[in-house]
């Protein structure tokens, strides 16, 4: 734990935590960007999760497959990089937050489901890629998704109220 806590404290301390918090615009800006990245990564993906579960059945599930998951791999890299600015800013304190760990976790759970649906359900995609009901087991998936993400938005947001 200690170790833990002294690369907390040497990231709470760093030249990079103190211009977060000192240039008035900088932490406002990163912000606006970590909402941003976000809305591209969760949009994309609920984009895709909501064709999963029979919405725009015309269109092609590796169409969609294709077009959104770079969007979800640059909102993903965006967000990770500004969470990561926000998080040094005061990182003792928000590594102590109930809602960053649950919003951390519920990324990490978002992660193991869309690996669930690559490793189960990607080779049998062109047997329901379009007019086809998506397997049971993918709807399941996509409803799971949607609501992991859910809970990373409202996490991310209560952070600071708890």
């Amino acid at each position: 734990m200690l170790e833990h806590q002294s690369w907390l404290t040497w990231l709470q301390e760093s030249a990079l935590s103190a211009a977060m918090r000192q240039w008035a615009w900088l932490y406002p800006a990163v912000e606006i960007g970590h909402i941003i990245s976000f809305a591209i990564l969760v949009g994309a993906i609920a984009m895709f999760d909501l064709r999963l579960l029979g919405f725009s059945r015309h269109l092609l599930v590796t169409d969609m497959a294709g077009h959104l998951l770079p969007w979800t791999y640059i909102g993903f890299g965006s967000a990770l990089l500004t969470g990561f600015l926000l998080f040094a800013s005061d990182a003792e304190a928000i590594a102590a937050n109930p809602a960053f760990r649950l919003k951390l976790g519920a990324i990490a759970l978002a992660g193991v489901n869309a690996a669930m649906f690559h490793l189960y359900y990607s080779r049998s995609i062109q047997r329901w890629n379009r007019g086809i009901r998506a397997p049971v087991g993918v709807r399941a998936i996509a409803i799971f998704s949607l609501l992991l993400w859910a809970v990373a938005i409202v996490c991310g947001r209560l952070i600071a109220y708890i």
